[in-house]
């Protein structure tokens, strides 16, 4: 097992120790007891709900959009707290420190290809599996939940999402569409 693997591993783990939170999380927002609205703004005026993962090893964020796509929820961190008997071990440190020096190293052009390819494929897969990740957590929480807005998946800084009802990417201009 490469290093790549072990550290891609060990993510995996660490996600699936998270999992309950998340789930629970997620379910709460989906029956609004832990949004907080902004400018008086209600429960109404939102039309989507945007969960986005920031790449960064565990980052995953909720924010509501009312109809103009402008946000009026505060964000909530996902999962809002690591549980109490194994956030010791949440090894994010370890992984920060591996792909900073990665990246680091790759940015000063001090790789062979195989290095890069390695590089490459770590982040895709690490992608993949917190996608995959989520939506199961997704699938369980919001089970014998009516969904009444928009609900979206998205990768930080990218323009297309996927649609949580239907598993299917869609970009930003379809998802104004439909609010039209």
């Amino acid at each position: 097992m490469n290093e790549y693997q072990k550290y891609l591993e060990q993510f995996k783990q660490d996600l699936q120790r998270l999992s309950e939170q998340t789930i629970s999380d997620i379910r709460d927002i989906l029956m609004d007891k832990s949004i907080v609205y902004q400018y008086k703004r209600t429960n109404e005026d939102i039309v989507v709900y945007l969960f986005e993962y920031d790449f960064e090893l565990l980052d995953l964020t909720f924010y509501g959009l009312d109809k103009n796509l402008s946000q009026y929820t505060e964000h909530i961190s996902i999962p809002s707290k690591f549980p109490e008997k194994d956030w010791k071990t949440i090894t994010r440190n370890s992984i920060y420190s591996f792909e900073s020096e990665k990246t680091m190293k790759r940015y000063d052009d001090n790789v062979d290809k195989d290095e890069s390819r390695l590089y490459d494929s770590y982040f895709d897969e690490k992608n993949d599996a917190f996608e995959n990740w989520f939506f199961d957590c997704w699938k369980e929480a919001s089970q014998d939940i009516e969904l009444q807005k928009g609900m979206y998946f998205s990768i930080h800084d990218t323009g297309d999402r996927i649609d949580l009802s239907t598993m299917t990417e869609v970009s930003e201009e379809e998802i104004v569409k439909r609010l039209e």
